[in-house]
């Protein structure tokens, strides 16, 4: 019998799921993600699930995980540096390209071309050497974006060229990851693919050295966004494809799971809460490019909105609100932490002790991910770094000085260190909802909190339970708004919620004693809940919606499933253009191909367009596939005339993985 392996590396659990020949699951397991050495965590969760027999057997891996997603909704990366060809320093506001930048460097090189192809000017290669080499000790990686390279892509596989020769180091090209028109959004995309590299490498490479260990020799494949699957490889060169490369997982898990056509699909992890709906069997893609953490980029992904809303989002008190918040901030959990840590419970205990509460009490800063490249930090960053790498530190002690506090800020950005402190997941523990780790931790730390609000003219609880319960009560509300959110948004001719109507739909759910307005909704489809702290929260939050919460067999490892039972998809698309009279040019990456007459050219066109797209699903480790093409004609009608503008032509195929075929 053969068997496919479905892994997940997520925020806070890996998890893995054995799947035989009928896509009928064989077992399960999770285990804590270990970012400072991936593998180990990835280990884990194999190890109790495939035992040597079953290793010879399995013909294919397939990998999803959350952690690119993660990394752009919290606002880390590793450090790159931008060119741009052809821009000008004023199309840095747009696409919010100068916020994504976050202080790295960027060059603008004279170059590009126009609409049709043309050079505007020639690539100015001396000012790129120069900037090379004044700022490569200080990135990991490059992204190049020229105007219209879409048109035609010279320049940016000069720069590629160069880059290559001068430093070896990753380059992403906006041509080669989409072909939108969208200069800046281009460029986005480009910058976040650089940034994703060695965080995805690092994910394969672990992944890889697993598997060898094991002597699983399969084809190891990744969920992209939009739920189709590509090689190992194809996803180490656009890593940014893997953005909701989770989400899309889990509602391809969610519907394998479920079997019904309509489902509003909502999974919670530790970092995010990310929503979808499922209509007639089908997720709907995003035709404007997935948004992930603000960020709009040009990658074809499953219509899914993506929020910091899980397990492991910090708790803090609003002075100004008198009220605790969720940040969309992960931290780790007190409960785990001390369960990893017990020495650190008498901390939480000494801490009690004190007369008071501070901003920090309850908080520990501790060593996250692999400690590499420390470039571009300040001394005083430095310093801080090396205290916090021999050991959790607790942040109240760490230091009096606020100024520090950006130093921490810095470190925290770069992925080089992680807070812990109090989290839904807590909560649940102190409830008996969740008994994983450390309940007395938890009870220490919502204590702390409690103190803390009661000094500062909050909030008076009886005890740590209806802290707790009001925590927890905060989550599902988050959650049901979040929902009718998309819910709103994905229906025929629909939009989001204003800040108005949230304001009204907030306070209703509050169920205040002295309410004058109470103002319900509710959706009409069912909710199925997906995650590990989904069985904490959405109960509450399916009655405050008056609908059906739908909670599957291995519904917690639905993200595993969904890596295996996808299919391998990829997109061709060609354009043409006017060329003079009756021609008509096709625009290649090699350049443009002239034909007489647009017929003739679209012909030309569709197979090439096939030919490439089949080319492109091989290499995306697919077999045994089939190609539709399309041709959409732009012409203009006036005066009994038609006139050609532009002619676009697309190719999909779509086939099962190469191990399978």
């Amino acid at each position: 019998m053969g068997f496919q392996l479905g892994l997940d590396t997520g925020g806070t659990y890996t998890d893995a799921v054995l799947v035989d020949d009928e896509q009928r699951v064989v077992s399960s397991a999770k285990s804590l993600t270990t970012h400072a050495n991936l593998v180990e965590g990835l280990q884990s969760a194999v190890d109790r699930i495939v035992d040597a027999d079953v290793a010879s057997g399995i013909e294919l891996v397939s990998l999803s995980t959350t952690l690119a997603t993660n990394a752009l909704v919290e606002g880390r990366g590793r450090p790159v540096a931008l060119i741009l060809v052809g821009f000008t320093p004023g199309q840095m506001q747009r696409a919010n390209l100068q916020q994504a930048l976050a202080g790295d460097p960027v060059i603008f090189l004279q170059g590009g071309h126009d609409a049709s192809g043309h050079a505007v000017a020639a690539l100015d290669t001396t000012s790129l050497r120069s900037f090379v080499e004044e700022i490569d000790d200080r990135v990991e990686a490059y992204a190049v974006s020229s105007m219209f390279a879409v048109r035609n892509p010279s320049h940016e596989n000069e720069v590629q060229t160069l880059i290559a020769s001068m430093t070896g180091k990753p380059l992403s090209c906006g041509h080669q990851l989409t072909s939108g028109l969208d200069a800046p959004r281009r460029a986005l995309t480009a910058l976040l693919n650089a940034r994703l590299i060695p965080m995805i490498e690092a994910l394969l490479q672990a992944t890889r050295a697993m598997l060898q260990q094991r002597g699983i020799r399969a084809p190891l494949m990744v969920v992209k966004g939009d739920g189709s699957l590509i090689s190992d490889a194809m996803a180490l060169s656009r890593p940014v494809e893997t953005i909701l490369s989770g989400p899309a997982a889990s509602v391809v898990g969610a519907r394998f799971l479920c079997r019904e056509e309509n489902l509003l699909v909502s999974d919670m992890g530790g970092t995010t809460t990310d929503i979808a709906l499922i209509r007639d069997g089908r997720p709907r893609l995003n035709p404007e490019g997935a948004i992930v953490g603000g960020w709009r980029t040009m990658v074809q992904a499953i219509d899914v909105q993506t929020h910091g809303l899980g397990g492991d989002s910090g708790i803090w008190y609003n002075r100004e609100q008198r009220q605790f918040d969720l940040q969309t901030q992960r931290v780790l959990p007190l409960s785990l932490l001390v369960h990893q840590r017990p020495e650190l419970e008498e901390v939480l205990e000494a801490q009690l002790r004190l007369p008071f509460s501070t901003t920090h009490s309850a908080q520990f800063v501790l060593a996250h991910g692999p400690q590499v490249n420390l470039t571009g930090l300040s001394a005083q960053q430095r310093e801080l770094h090396e205290r916090i790498v021999e050991k959790p530190i607790a942040v109240q002690s760490l230091f009096s000085d606020q100024t520090m506090e950006r130093a921490l800020s810095r470190l925290e950005q770069r992925g080089l260190v992680l807070r812990a402190g109090f989290t839904p997941s807590d909560a649940a523990h102190v409830l008996g909802r969740q008994t994983d780790w450390n309940r007395h931790a938890a009870c220490l730390g919502a204590q702390l909190l409690m103190r803390y609000a009661k000094d500062n003219h909050g909030p008076i609880y009886g005890d740590e339970d209806a802290f707790c319960t009001a925590l927890a009560g905060k989550v599902s509300s988050a959650t049901a708004l979040m929902l009718l959110d998309a819910a709103a948004a994905s229906q025929k001719g629909g939009r989001a919620l204003s800040e108005s109507q949230k304001t009204l739909l907030q306070a209703g759910f509050a169920e205040s004693d002295g309410q004058l307005l109470r103002v319900r909704a509710s959706v009409n489809l069912p909710v199925v809940a997906l995650g590990a702290p989904a069985r904490s929260y959405y109960p509450a939050t399916a009655e405050l919606l008056d609908t059906r919460l739908v909670v599957c067999e291995h519904a917690q490892v639905a993200n595993a499933l969904g890596a295996v039972v996808g299919s391998v998809r990829q997109e061709q698309h060609i354009l043409l253009t006017p060329a003079g009279g009756e021609r008509v040019q096709i625009l290649l990456s090699s350049g443009p191909e002239v034909h007489e007459t647009l017929e003739e050219a679209a012909v030309a066109a569709a197979r090439i367009c096939s030919q490439l797209a089949a080319e492109k699903l091989q290499q995306a480790g697919g077999a045994e596939f089939i190609i539709t093409v399309e041709r959409h004609d732009n012409m203009v009608t006036r005066d009994g005339q038609r006139t050609f503008l532009e002619s676009r032509i697309s190719a999909v195929a779509v086939g099962r993985p190469a191990g399978l075929a």
